[in-house]
């Protein structure tokens, strides 16, 4: 009688101990799944494209759109060249420069532009943007002060659909930078730069 209560009492526990396990190992089970799940979503959250934030940079005859937020319009600027030269379009350095020194590394600073009008209406260009060219990054610098003489248009009414193609002429006495910058709308959300690598060092 003790011998059959014994392997009652052990069948029993068996029986306990077995079910405990399966408990304890659906419990696993439901855990990794769970584990997993957070994982993957926590893996899609990281592979989603957050803006970074990034100024856009574009080279010598490349075509960008951009975003002018005073306006609220958009306008399409193309860099055809860029050349740095004692003579533009005519004009010598020593005519606008009264000690210019003709065995420097600087002169004219040209950086020949197509501005196309993607609005809907005519406008200005030069009432509207204002390009700012300085060496290395962009982000500031100087305006040019001879869109009279070399790129009149700017100062002309541009129709919807049409483009001109002029210089942006700045002057630099030793330009020897490895590269300068075209910056438009700086400080603004739109602000877009090209990268003009110096062609003296070409």
């Amino acid at each position: 009688m003790k011998r059959i209560l014994i392997i009652l009492i052990t069948g029993i526990l068996l029986i306990v101990t077995a079910c405990g396990g399966n408990n304890s190992t659906e419990n696993t089970t439901a855990n990794n799944e769970k584990e997993n799940e957070d994982t993957t979503e926590e893996n899609n959250d990281n592979n989603k494209e957050e803006p970074n934030g990034e100024i856009p940079v574009y080279q010598i005859g490349e075509t960008t759109v951009i975003k002018n937020d005073k306006f609220d319009f958009e306008y399409e600027v193309t860099v055809n060249n860029f050349e740095i030269s004692k003579e533009i379009n005519g004009v010598k350095e020593e005519e606008l420069v009264a000690n210019a020194d003709p065995e420097d590394d600087g002169g004219f600073l040209a950086v020949e532009v197509t501005y196309k009008n993607i609005s809907d209406e005519a406008y200005v260009p030069n009432e509207r943007f204002y390009p700012v060219f300085q060496p290395g990054d962009g982000g500031g610098g100087e305006l040019t002060d001879y869109d009279d003489m070399f790129f009149p248009e700017l100062e002309e009414e541009l129709a919807p659909g049409e483009e001109i193609t002029g210089k942006l002429v700045y002057l630099s006495a030793a330009a020897i930078e490895d590269y300068f910058t075209l910056t438009y709308e700086p400080m603004q959300d739109g602000e877009t730069w090209f990268h003009l690598p110096n062609p003296n060092l070409n």
